[in-house]
């Protein structure tokens, strides 16, 4: 499981940038890195190589000037402390497990939580690391029975994973005896929810029709729609009737006693006088 170091706090470790303070990571700031990244008041110190080998977006970011600065030059970023990459929307945290990937000291062994093997993913898709993030699929595959199926299939999808990583979860929640909970469905949106019923629906009726069991009755229909889409209990004043029949309520009953053929006349019997 990857280390979380926290930066140090030793005072000859801090420098005055403006009305900041910045900290040097206690770990990821080494002497010979070349890389200056800025993170949260933490200024990382790591080497480009690893950046520059697989990704173009450190380069493209390091050799195009700040729009907000004029006095950053083109390919100065990330060259000094003054000149740091800067990054507002990753947590140190996440930095850190995904420079744990590069400087892991066991080389051959790379355990970790589920949780930071997302982080490592998600910087990877960000950054365009194609193999890292191959790695980090590889090792969430391995550890998927960890996290809800689900909010696997969103982090999956916010990671812009590979399709084969979606269909084998998206037919996992279509065959499984029970549909979408309501906290899935609002992890999933209406749209998606939509049509996970819809591939239940056909995995379960070929051809789309699925008519309901004859034992079922418009009583049973009614309790089953009145709660599930939160309205008030039905009082129906009707016999029951089985919604296969077709029978709808209110309809007239039929006169008692056997059928009159039609076109039958009745015959008048003679009364002697």
């Amino acid at each position: 499981m990857p280390m979380h170091h926290s930066p140090s706090a030793s005072p000859t470790r801090r420098r005055h940038h403006g009305l900041n303070y910045i900290v040097h990571h206690q770990k990821y700031y080494l002497p010979g890195g070349d890389l200056y990244v800025l993170i949260n008041g933490v200024m990382f110190k790591i080497h480009s190589y690893f950046f520059n080998r697989e990704s173009t977006f450190f380069v493209d970011v390091s050799t195009s000037a700040d729009p907000t600065s004029a006095t950053d030059e083109e390919g100065e970023k990330g060259k000094s402390e003054d000149r740091a990459i800067r990054f507002l929307d990753v947590t140190v945290e996440e930095f850190e497990q995904f420079l744990w990937v590069f400087y892991n000291p066991t080389y051959d062994i790379y355990d970790a939580d589920v949780q930071s093997w997302f982080s490592i993913l998600k910087l990877a898709h960000r950054w365009d690391f194609p193999v890292v993030k191959d790695f980090a699929l590889r090792e969430l595959k391995r550890r998927e029975t960890e996290i809800p199926l689900v909010t696997r299939i969103k982090l999956y999808q916010d990671n812009e994973a590979p399709p084969e990583y979606l269909v084998a979860l998206f037919s996992q929640l279509c065959s499984r005896e029970f549909g979408p909970t309501d906290e899935e469905t609002v992890e999933l949106g209406l749209e998606q929810t939509c049509r996970v019923w819809r591939a239940r629906e056909m995995l379960r009726s070929p051809g789309g029709s699925s008519p309901l069991p004859s034992i079922v009755t418009q009583k049973d229909t009614y309790a089953i729609v009145s709660g599930v889409m939160d309205l008030p209990a039905y009082q129906d004043q009707t016999d029951e009737q089985t919604v296969a029949d077709g029978v709808q309520p209110g309809a007239p009953a039929e006169a008692d006693g056997p059928p009159v053929a039609q076109g039958s006349k009745k015959t008048k019997k003679n009364k002697n006088p």
